[in-house]
Parts: structure tokens; sequence; C-alpha cells
């Protein structure tokens, strides 16, 4: 069986979340971000004791599976005072890249939103990152560009959003 599960993670999986991060970010923004600004970002934002604040804060992680073997994760919360759910963080391994595991993990956080009674997705995709095509085909749209600072880089994004 081929098939790819999707399941809660647990603080039990911060250190599996680490590792994908550190295996996806390289490949993904090596040739669109600067080498500092992404060790940065992998060190503050996907070192286990900073994963394991955000499941603390209220963001939910999720793990996509194929044939036992975690392949990737979506991180993911309800906007405070908002009808809209954030995914946070949407990563596949590169090789999964093309088998509808992205897709099936923004299906799960839809799902998930639709059950809350939340009628919006939501993220942040860098502005020259292709991955805001795959987006697009799974019906979000651009509906603002932001700069946010961020140590010494700018983080320069579109953010998108789906109705639900």
């Amino acid at each position: 069986m081929n098939e790819i599960r999707i399941q809660a993670a647990t603080p039990a999986d911060v250190a599996t979340i680490h590792r994908l991060a550190n295996e996806i970010w390289w490949p993904a923004y090596r040739d669109l971000l600067p080498h500092g600004q992404i060790r940065l970002m992998l060190e503050f934002m996907y070192a286990e004791s900073a994963l394991l604040n955000q499941l603390k804060s209220g963001q939910q992680f999720a793990l996509a599976s194929r044939n036992g073997t975690v392949v990737g994760f979506v991180g993911f919360q309800t906007k405070p005072d908002s009808s809209i759910m954030r995914i946070e963080k949407l990563y596949v391994l590169p090789s999964e890249q093309g088998k509808g595991t992205g897709k099936r993990l923004i299906h799960h956080v839809a799902a998930l939103a639709t059950a809350a009674d939340i009628h919006c997705l939501e993220l942040n995709v860098y502005r020259h990152n292709p991955a805001k095509t795959f987006y697009e085909r799974q019906g979000f749209t651009v509906v603002s560009e932001v700069e946010i600072p961020y140590h010494n880089y700018t983080l320069k994004d579109y953010v998108m959003q789906k109705l639900l």
C-alpha cells in the first residue's frame, strides 16, 4: 500500500519535525534566500525548543506518512479573535513533491477548520517561491503583499487565502 496517512503531532514528534525541516529547507530555499537567513530561520523556528514553545502556544502540527515513514508536516492555528485558520508551515520532502502529500495536508487543515466553523485558510509564501503556483492550484489567492522584518532580513511574502 502506498497511501498517505495524516496524524496529529505531539511533543514527542518535535525531533522528527526538526529533522524534516532541515532536510526540506535547504533544497527548497538554497537558490532563493541567503544561506545565513536559512540557517537563522531554521535555528529560531525549527529548533526542538522552538517547536515545543509553538505547540504550547497553540500551534498544532500534523504529520504525513507514506509506508510508515514521515514525509511532510503542516503547522497551523486559528488567528486570535478571527475566523481564519492560518497554515504557518507546510513542507514535504523533495522526493514527495508532486505526489499529493501537500494537498492532503491542506485538506486535513481545511477539514479541521470546517469542523470548528472556520471558513477561511490563510498562509504566507515567499514572493519568489515556486510553491505559490501549487497554492493557487489548491484554490488560494493573493490578498496582500507584506514585508516582515526578521532579524537582519526582510521577509517579502504574499498573504494568500482560500475560502472553505
